[in-house]
């Protein structure tokens, strides 16, 4: 990829960028390739998507928290 493609993904807001990742990702191109892309490394890229990937904690307590404190 250019340079100038490369700076433009750069300077894109971080949701707008995640996003690029994820089309990338579901094209079928490794972190690899897609870190060539976007000028990131692929550790980047790789940490970008896990921490999408990680699910928020509920506001509330889970069942099993709540059985386990009402016990």
């Amino acid at each position: 990829m250019h340079r100038s493609a490369q700076l433009q993904f750069q300077r894109l807001p971080p949701e707008a960028q995640r996003a690029a990742l994820w089309r990338l990702a579901w094209s079928g191109l490794a972190p690899e390739q897609i870190a060539e892309r976007t000028g990131w490394s692929a550790e980047q890229v790789r940490s970008a998507m896990h921490d999408e990937l990680v699910p928020a904690h509920p506001p509330w307590p889970s069942r099993s928290e709540r059985i386990a404190v009402s016990a």
